[in-house]
């Protein structure tokens, strides 16, 4: 599998492996190194006398080769075999294997499309983690690593010199790791601490998920590594999401000349992550299909290949014309259940659409779900765009949502958009944390009796809102960190243990992790709220500021418009109150309107344009020449980048953007 690497892995016929004594474990003779069979008979290092059974596991590994069957979920038991068979041990420190220069190119090469449409993803989920000592890793399906983003705190650490660009990760190289456990068996992998088979790797905690190609293999492997041991859920739900999102780019990407279809129970719920995808070849049999597809199809035992009428109740025939106009059909499959379908137009879409002498297909940029969600709001601006289209989702797996942004930046908004996903009559209670006190949080988040319901108990079932959740005083910080570990919670003067129901939403216009570097944060309650961060950018920083003006206008009277002259001034003014200013702009604009069009002269006494430094040292971009307002704010990003010094990394988070962005409006 590797005879393309240029440095060797560990043969079955290394010295280690000769020197092997064989052990029994639950019955089956294994191959234990003998330097580990020495230690056996040096009565080992007193391991096995810890309490928990993890480490009584790892006790016995090292000093007998053997474990108890039930100590480990089985997945790291069978890898823990697997490694020794290897000829691995677990005492020693791993083999560091790195491709040469050449070879690595040639890999990365092979895996030119899944690096392409993992860039993005992995920008986005290293913004959700970022600052919590994580690492974002991409692999080939062999457990070869192609790319990283660490922040700098996991940059110090040995690990984080380790995995590194170019190096290997399989279980013959790494014993049992996220990436080489996921790489071995095709499935979701999570390793905390002492789980690794070495046991320098103690202190790390991976969690991988796969990437497949949608016929049948692997296209690749996301992992997100950290110093932190305690499990986390919900970054294995954004890993899996993330990887879900690659996936399904690349099916789309690499089948362009094919019909592309989408389907779910649900019609709601397609264009989203949880929509099943097949790719039909020119016969309408399946040549492709997503994994939440293949789950929805469950019973059948191969798809690939099968005819569309082998699978559904209809001949694709009899649907295409439909289809390829943008219609959403319902039709049921072989075991009598019902989905809603439709058709994704790319190229393949729009030939058979000719073909049958029918419209152009429809290209729905977002489905019925996000339509309804987003129908009220203004979200234009692509990045933006890019974190709250994966909000649905985030709410149906009940991932804890953060929200980062300076005031009037729509933090509520966002919030209440993010109930709404839930598409259930739910209540919504929020609670603004500057008002908490030592006193009297505890009455009021958890209630003092049936006649006083908390907080808590109002929103069961719902979403409970948390804004400015930094400011909690510290032992509330610590109660709420409780709640949140154990979903339990007692009522003040109460023995009673009552079961939390709520799905949480946290805002704050200080960062996370800036708040904790301050000691203003418990790093326990920010890991357990952090969950799907989104970092809402200020108005300045907004691409679709002249479609945020022009709805703003028109809520306060619609028979108005802004021309070019007026949208110039709102471009270029500097927004310190955002939203919340914007719109009183507006409403006073409106109110001393002289004719159905605002022009700039209207606006020049209520907004005043903002400077630029050494405006022409800085040009506009290509994309944005030519229109005021976006050369102004491709100016603006140059100038944060000059006085950042050059650093991509900090002018992304300080504008609140993701790097890609900063590259573009660069030009590079």
């Amino acid at each position: 599998m590797f005879s393309f690497w240029t440095l060797h892995t560990a043969s079955s016929e290394s010295p280690f492996r000769r020197a092997m004594h064989p052990v029994m474990q639950g019955g089956e003779a294994l191959q234990l190194p003998a330097c580990l069979a020495r230690r056996v008979r040096a009565g080992g290092d007193g391991m096995e006398t810890q309490t928990t059974a993890l480490m009584r596991a790892r006790g016995m590994l090292e000093t007998h080769g053997r474990f108890p069957g039930g100590a480990l979920p089985p997945d790291i038991a069978d890898s823990w075999l697997r490694s020794l068979e290897h000829g691995l041990d677990p005492a020693g420190r791993p083999e560091a294997m790195v491709l040469l220069p050449t070879a690595f190119e040639q890999a990365r090469e092979r895996s030119r499309d899944l690096i392409r449409f993992a860039r993005p993803e992995l920008e986005l989920l290293y913004d959700q983690i970022a600052g919590s000592n994580f690492m974002i890793a991409l692999g080939s399906p062999e457990g070869l690593v192609l790319e990283t983003l660490s922040d700098s705190q996991f940059q110090q650490s040995e690990a984080s010199r380790a995995v590194i660009a170019g190096s290997i990760w399989t279980e013959a190289v790494g014993g049992t790791n996220g990436m080489g456990l996921c790489a071995a068996t095709g499935r979701a992998a999570q390793v905390y601490g002492g789980e690794h088979f070495f046991r320098t790797h103690g202190n790390i905690a991976c969690i991988s998920a796969p990437i497949f190609d949608g016929r049948g293999g692997m296209a690749g492997i996301l992992d997100a590594s950290s110093g932190i041991t305690v499990r986390q859920q919900h970054t294995a739900a954004l890993v899996q999401m993330s990887a879900a999102n690659i996936e399904n780019g690349l099916i789309r990407h690499r089948h362009d000349n094919r019909l592309v279809l989408q389907f779910h129970p649900r019609p709601e719920y397609l264009g989203t992550l949880s929509s099943g995808m097949l790719v039909l070849d020119e016969d309408f049999s399946v040549h492709a299909i997503n994994r939440r597809g293949a789950l929805f199809l469950t019973g059948l035992p191969t798809l690939i290949g099968r005819g569309f009428p082998e699978i559904f109740d209809a001949r694709f025939e009899d649907l295409a014309c439909r289809l390829v106009r943008g219609e959403t059909l319902r039709v049921r499959d072989r075991f009598g259940s019902a989905v809603s379908m439709r058709c994704v137009a790319n190229r393949a879409a729009f030939a058979l659409a000719g073909r049958h002498g029918a419209a152009a297909p429809l290209a729905p940029a977002r489905s019925q779900t996000e339509r309804n969600l987003f129908k009220d709001v203004v979200v234009e601006d692509p990045d933006l765009w890019r974190q709250l289209a994966a909000l649905p989702e985030a709410v149906a797996r009940r991932v804890p949502i953060s929200i980062m942004g300076e005031t009037g930046t729509g933090k509520e908004m966002v919030a209440r958009l993010a109930h709404a996903a839930a598409g259930k009559d739910r209540p919504f209670v929020a609670y603004d944390a500057r008002l908490a006190t030592e006193e009297d949080f505890a009455r009021v988040m958890f209630g003092s009796g049936p006649g006083e319901p908390g907080l808590l108990a109002r929103a069961s079932g719902g979403t409970l809102y948390l804004d400015e959740v930094t400011e909690l005083p510290p032992r509330a910080q610590a109660a709420l960190a409780r709640v949140l570990d154990t979903g339990e919670y007692r009522r003040s003067g109460s023995s009673e243990t009552v079961r939390c129901d709520v799905h949480v939403v946290s805002s704050s216009c200080r960062p996370f992790d800036t708040a904790q570097s301050e000691g203003r944060f418990r790093a326990d309650l920010r890991h357990r709220l952090a969950g799907y961060a989104i970092n809402l950018p200020p108005l300045r920083r907004r691409s679709d500021i002249a479609p945020l003006a022009r709805r703003l206008i028109a809520a306060a009277n619609p028979e108005l418009r802004l021309d070019d002259g007026a949208l110039a001034i709102i471009a270029g003014h500097d927004w310190p109150g955002n939203l919340h200013e914007l719109r009183a702009r507006m409403s006073q604009a409106a109110l001393l309107a002289r004719g159905p069009t605002i022009g700039r002269d209207d606006l020049s006494d209520l907004v005043a344009a903002r400077p630029f430094d050494d405006k022409d040292r800085h040009q506009a971009c290509a994309g944005c020449s030519g229109t005021a307002w976006k050369e102004q704010q491709c100016r603006g990003i140059q100038l944060e980048v000059e006085r950042s010094q050059g650093n991509i990394a900090e002018t992304a988070r300080r504008l609140g953007v993701s790097r890609t962005t900063i590259y573009k409006h660069l030009g590079r």
